[in-house]
């Protein structure tokens, strides 16, 4: 090739070069919104789908046994025996084609004094019940705060928390052994047919955000040891609230997931309640009685959403 013409090739001035990677770094600044805009379609679509998963999961239950699982089988702090600790979720394993789980909690009873806090794989992820956007969805390492193991043993873990809870009504006020206005409470044994409301006007099942694993008592979707509500959520707040929600003892706030401490015995167990949380944008994912899933707004009317909570209050749930 002649001399000439290669002494007439040049390389990328400052300039040019600037432009180039100016241009470079808004095309990702871009994308990368759109990107994130698609994950979280993703993971919301995913989570619907875990829902309508539970939701059918429950509908089977009332099928077999006329009737929906309980809430919880035990009162707060209440001489409450056999002080079983467990709730609709292990109820609901054999329909979440968990049967494995159930059939060992089933049988590790009778030998731990029917305790579902020792019941064996604990630990074991349950998939529809854990929501793929929140970052402590699937957590198991939350310390029991109460196991103090003598020298040389571990401290007890509280197992697998879940981020899909029942509907307990609208009251946040839930005194022992008392029936709340939802269609879970306390050994509640709720059929199809006493939702006068209309099961595509009830809650059956929402999401609760987790907080990140402690070293303390965080009971809010704790199942293996769920006497204080720890598995249900009410509609006294819209999603998201800003409000704290009202958590047994112990456990740590967040700002997205925010608690008050109500200590412990019958009188606190008179004000304690979770909200429906997510990390989704704009609000919370829902199944309703009659298993369609929807996706609620933070804006939600509160009494609409109150509304949504009873299942035989006699309420007209309209507009948003």
């Amino acid at each position: 090739m002649p001399r000439d013409s290669l002494s007439g090739r040049r390389g990328f001035t400052l300039i040019e070069l600037l432009v180039v990677i100016a241009i470079i770094a808004i095309l990702i600044g871009l994308l990368l919104p759109a990107v994130q805009k698609v994950r979280e379609a993703a993971a919301r679509m995913k989570c619907q789908n875990n829902m309508k998963q539970v939701a059918l999961a429950l509908q089977n239950y009332h099928d077999v046994n006329q009737k929906f699982p309980l809430g919880q089988y035990n009162n707060f702090y209440a001489n409450d025996a056999p002080y079983i600790r467990g709730c609709w979720i292990h109820l609901t394993l054999p329909y979440l084609e968990q049967n494995p789980l159930f059939a060992s909690f089933e049988a590790a009873q009778p030998g731990n004094g029917n305790w579902a806090l020792l019941s064996p794989n604990k630990d074991t992820l349950i998939p529809a019940l854990v929501c793929p956007t929140d970052p402590n969805g699937g957590k198991t390492a939350t310390r029991d705060g109460n196991n103090i193991p003598a020298a040389g043993n571990a401290f007890q873990t509280q197992g697998l928390h879940t981020n899909v809870v029942v509907c307990a009504g609208s009251l946040g006020v839930i005194n022992p052994g008392q029936v709340t206005n939802g269609i879970f409470a306390v050994k509640s044994k709720t059929q199809i047919a006493h939702i006068t409301d209309g099961t595509s006007n009830t809650l059956l099942v929402s999401e609760i955000a987790l907080v990140p694993d402690t070293t303390v008592n965080d009971l809010r979707g704790r199942y293996n040891n769920s006497w204080y509500g720890n598995s249900w959520f009410v509609t006294l707040n819209t999603p998201n609230s800003t409000v704290a929600d009202r958590v047994g003892y112990q456990g740590i706030s967040t700002t997205k997931s925010p608690s008050t401490d109500v200590g412990t015995g019958t009188a606190a167990a008179n004000a304690v309640g979770l909200n429906a949380r997510s990390y989704h944008t704009g609000g919370v994912n829902v199944a309703m009685a009659d298993g369609s899933v929807r996706s609620i707004s933070n804006g939600v009317n509160a009494q609409n959403w109150a509304f949504m909570g009873t299942h035989q209050g006699g309420e007209v749930v309209s507009g948003n």
